[in-house]
């Protein structure tokens, strides 16, 4: 399994992270050219891979947390009184929205990959910026999944407990 997500992953290297989007709590990552899609609700602009992550993940500097997989429940002010009414799934309201679309300021390209043991993997950025991936539950769910979105070669790779599924 490592090494199939290893070749997978490595289709990345050299694309810049051009954009992020967020279902609910799964983070939408869009790497190289974005492209546009004729979808249901209307032309959307996805890149020519995505990776949707549903496993917790942090984005790191270092030995410095820059993002984390649960920031997307903090509001994005972090001086701001404490507001119960909070809503977390308001696009750009909280502080894994906000810090995201600050690093994808910083037009940072993948320099490197590496798959784990255990469906999780690293993405090496230049400026010392790494996304890390760690799945923790011993269910069959899904992880994460690379969507190809390259005109010549669309397809799924879906990493879950129960291991890889793939699509053309």
């Amino acid at each position: 399994m490592k090494e199939k997500i290893q070749r997978t992953l490595d289709k990345l290297i050299g694309l810049e992270l051009t954009r992020t989007t967020r279902a609910a709590n799964m983070e939408c990552l869009k790497f190289g050219q974005e492209l546009v899609t004729d979808k249901v609700d209307g032309l959307i602009n996805v890149g020519q891979f995505g990776i949707h992550l549903q496993c917790p993940w942090r984005i790191t500097n270092g030995q410095k947390i820059l993002i984390g997989h649960n920031d997307v429940y903090e509001q994005s002010d972090q001086d701001a009184k404490y507001d119960p009414d909070f809503d977390w799934d308001r696009p750009g309201v909280n502080l894994r929205d906000k810090k995201l679309q600050e690093l994808i300021d910083k037009n940072l390209t993948v320099e490197k990959v590496t798959a784990d043991d255990f469906g999780g993997f690293s993405i090496h950025f230049n400026d010392n910026i790494s996304l890390t991936t760690f799945p923790t539950t011993s269910l069959e769910n899904e992880y994460w999944r690379v969507l190809d979105n390259r005109p010549t070669s669309k397809g799924h790779f879906v990493v879950g407990g129960d291991g890889i599924w793939e699509s053309d």
